[in-house]
C-alpha cells in the first residue's frame, strides 16, 4: 500500500469547510437581590454551576464578590428610599428588615455553586474578549423552565422552557413579591416563595378577579421578598395596571407556542394601513394597538418616533405633540419636526 498520500496530508493544512457549533446547558438558581445604579433596582440574579453570576455584569465569581463589595449588588434599601420593579412599578419604603450583609451573601451565593457543583469543578475564569479592539461582552441571562417526566422514574426529563414576570401575591393582609414563571401549556408556577404554586392559567385569571394578585399595593401594607427581606410600602411613584399583565401573560404564552406576539400584530396591521389606508384597516390596527400592553406600546415603532405614528393614524394628528423630539423642539423654540402619515380613504365600493 502506498502511504505517500498520507504523509503528505499530515504535513499539510487542510482547511475544514464545515462550521460547527454546540450549546451547552450550564445550571443555575435564580435569587432576588439589588442593582444600585443611580437608583435601587430589584432584580433576579442567575447563579450558575460554573461559578458565574449574572448581576449585570457576567463575568467570574471573584468578580461578582467585588461587585457586592463595592455596592454595586445591593442587599438593603434604606428606609425612605425608592425600589423599582421592572415593568411592575416604583415604591418609597421604610421599615426594612433584610437578610445578609455583604459577606454573608457571597457566602450564600457561594453555597448555591457548591450545591450546584459539589467539588467545584471547572469553575469559569473571566479574560476579555476584543474583536478588532473592542470589548465584546457576554449573555448571562438565563431561561426558567420546569421538568415534564414521560415516566415516574425519568432520570431524563425534559425541560420545559418559560417565561417570567414579577406580580404580588396577597395572604392575608400582607404581599409577596412573586416570580410569576408562564409555559406554553398554559400552566404557571408562583416562586420565589418559601413553597411553590402551580396554577393553570384560567385559575390565574380567578386570582386575578378576586384581588389576590395584583400589581398596586396599598400604603402602609407590608411587602416580603423571600430571600432578602421586608419592607412597608410609604406611597407609591407608579404602579402597572393588573389588566395589563394579564394581557402580557397571554401574549407571553402565544409567543411561547409559536403565534405573532401583539406588537408583531399591530406592527403587522401598521404596514398594511400605509399600503392601503382604508377605514377598515384603520380599525384594524386601532384593535390589534389596543391590544398591545401598555407598557409595551412604545415598542410597535421603530427607536426614534416609538408609537407615536400609530396613535396620529388612529387618534388623531395632535398626537405628535406627545412626542419627545417635538416636545423638547418646541420648549427649546425650535422649528417643530413633522411626521407624515397617509390620510384615511373611503374603502366603499
Amino acid at each position: 500500500m502506498n502511504f505517500n498520500f498520507l504523509k503528505k496530508a499530515n504535513k499539510m493544512m487542510i482547511n475544514p469547510t464545515t462550521k460547527v457549533y454546540r450549546q451547552k446547558t450550564v445550571e443555575g438558581f435564580s435569587i432576588p437581590a439589588i442593582i444600585r445604579n443611580g437608583s435601587y433596582f430589584f432584580v433576579d440574579l442567575d447563579v450558575y454551576e460554573d461559578g458565574r453570576v449574572n448581576c449585570w455584569n457576567f463575568e467570574d465569581f471573584e468578580h461578582f464578590k467585588k461587585d457586592v463589595r463595592r455596592g454595586w449588588v445591593r442587599l438593603n434599601i434604606p428606609d425612605n428610599e425608592e425600589i423599582s420593579i421592572h415593568s411592575l412599578g416604583a415604591w418609597t419604603i421604610t421599615d426594612g428588615a433584610w437578610i445578609f450583609t455583604p459577606e454573608s451573601f457571597i457566602d450564600y451565593v457561594l453555597s448555591l455553586v457548591k450545591k450546584l457543583n459539589p467539588k467545584l469543578e471547572n469553575i469559569y475564569q473571566y479574560s476579555e474578549k476584543k474583536i478588532n479592539g473592542v470589548s465584546i461582552g457576554e449573555d448571562g441571562s438565563s431561561s426558567v423552565y420546569r421538568e415534564h417526566k414521560r415516566t415516574p422514574d425519568d432520570v431524563f426529563p425534559d425541560k420545559i422552557d418559560g417565561k417570567s414576570l414579577n406580580l404580588f401575591y396577597k395572604v392575608k393582609e400582607e404581599y409577596h413579591l412573586t416570580k410569576v414563571n408562564i409555559f406554553s401549556d398554559q400552566t404557571l408556577r408562583l416562586s420565589r416563595l418559601e413553597e411553590t404554586v402551580e396554577l393553570t392559567l384560567q385559575e390565574l385569571e380567578e386570582l386575578i378577579a378576586k384581588k389576590i394578585i395584583v400589581t398596586e399595593v396599598p400604603a402602609l401594607s407590608r411587602v416580603h421578598i423571600y430571600g432578602l427581606g421586608s419592607f412597608t410600602i410609604k406611597q407609591a411613584e407608579y404602579t402597572a395596571d393588573i389588566n395589563q399583565k394579564r394581557l402580557e401573560i397571554r401574549d407571553i404564552v402565544g409567543k411561547l407556542n409559536g403565534e405573532p406576539t401583539s406588537i408583531q400584530l399591530c406592527r403587522q396591521a401598521y404596514t398594511q394601513y400605509i399600503n392601503d389606508p382604508t377605514p377598515s384597516n384603520k380599525e384594524r390596527l386601532k384593535i390589534t394597538y389596543e391590544n398591545v400592553p401598555d407598557h409595551n406600546k412604545m415598542y410597535v415603532g421603530d427607536m426614534d418616533t416609538k408609537d407615536i405614528e400609530v396613535r396620529m393614524i388612529i387618534y388623531g394628528e395632535q398626537e405628535i405633540e406627545r412626542w419627545s423630539h417635538y416636545q423638547v423642539a418646541k420648549a427649546r423654540g425650535e422649528k417643530l419636526p413633522t411626521i407624515s402619515i397617509p390620510k384615511t380613504k373611503d374603502d366603499t365600493p
